[in-house]
């Protein structure tokens, strides 16, 4: 009795079953299983789940017991590691001149050794060099956090932070955007040490004409109601939200707009005649926040 033909038949069924049964599991290319997840939401740490990825996207995050629903290329096992949600830096400064570029380069493995997996550059002297980065990281040709970057700052003449583009007229401001726009940066970087505020809330408005994301500091002579209502989208720096915690804030605004009152001793004001209520109303955080509190936006 030929007995390989049925014997071909069953092993050609039991592939068949095989395929079928594998056509039923989700594809993924990467299972991080057996390590304890940080749940940064919840505040806690939760053991028993896996974290699925397809190329550098998670797809989900299952119970240990669903796994034998999906069909891994790779099961990498951590039992005594923690898995948590790269870390964000959003505001830091690559600078010190061109002769401390390989300085700054280096700082790119080690934001990633520290589980920081996207930085914001806020405009420091090396606006090209950090540009240039951006796109390698990008591209897969450079290992590094994801950048997200203003370039070059904005800041009147004679200004004293360098890696700037100095404008006194709205040419100048729509110069600088073209350039800005061109090299295609994530958002536009204000500051005031120089800068006249009409050709700041200038800045502010051909920038959201322009549909440009912008961040910056706030000039004294400015309420910081002034300077959301004008498009600003981000503030640097808390200290610059202490200006509008005092019910003078307009006040002393205005005193320091007129000439009358420095800006240091119009801080000095706010930080007297500080009040928790007013503080929370001028961000739109009182009594908790709510969608549009501006508190989200100093970030």
């Amino acid at each position: 009795m030929n007995i390989r033909k049925p014997l071909a038949s069953a092993m050609l069924a039991l592939g068949l079953l095989g395929a079928a049964h594998a056509a039923d599991k989700i594809a993924v290319d990467l299972v991080l299983t057996k390590a304890t997840l940080i749940d940064v939401a919840g505040g806690k740490a939760v053991k028993g789940k896996s974290v699925l990825l397809k190329g550098d996207t998670i797809v989900a995050v299952v119970d240990d017991r669903q796994l034998s629903g999906y069909a891994a290329k790779r099961t990498i096992r951590l039992p005594g590691k923690y898995l948590m949600p790269g870390l964000w830096d959003t505001h830091v400064h690559f600078g010190g001149g061109p002769a401390l570029i390989e300085e700054n380069k280096h700082l790119l493995a080690l934001y990633l050794a520290n589980g920081i997996t996207a930085v914001r550059d806020c405009s420091g002297d090396l606006p090209d060099t950090v540009l240039a980065w951006r796109d390698q990281v990008k591209a897969g040709q450079l290992e590094g956090p994801t950048i997200f970057t203003s370039g070059a700052k904005l800041e009147g003449y004679k200004p004293l932070w360098k890696g700037t583009i100095e404008v006194g007229t709205p040419e100048e401001v729509s110069k600088a955007l073209d350039g800005l726009q061109a090299q295609k940066v994530d958002f536009v970087k204000i500051t005031e040490n120089t800068l006249k505020p009409e050709i700041y809330l200038e800045a502010l408005r051909q920038a959201k004409e322009r549909g440009m994301r912008t961040s910056g500091h706030v000039p004294v002579q400015l309420t910081l109601a002034q300077m959301f209502d004008a498009g600003l989208g981000t503030v640097e720096h808390q200290s610059y939200l202490l200006r509008s915690s005092t019910p003078k804030e307009q006040e002393l605004t205005a005193q320091v707009a007129a000439g009358t009152l420095t800006g240091k001793e119009a801080m000095k004001q706010s930080l007297s005649t500080y009040d928790e209520p007013t503080a929370r109303a001028s961000t739109g955080c009182w009594p908790r926040p709510r969608p549009g509190c501006r508190l989200n936006k100093a970030r």
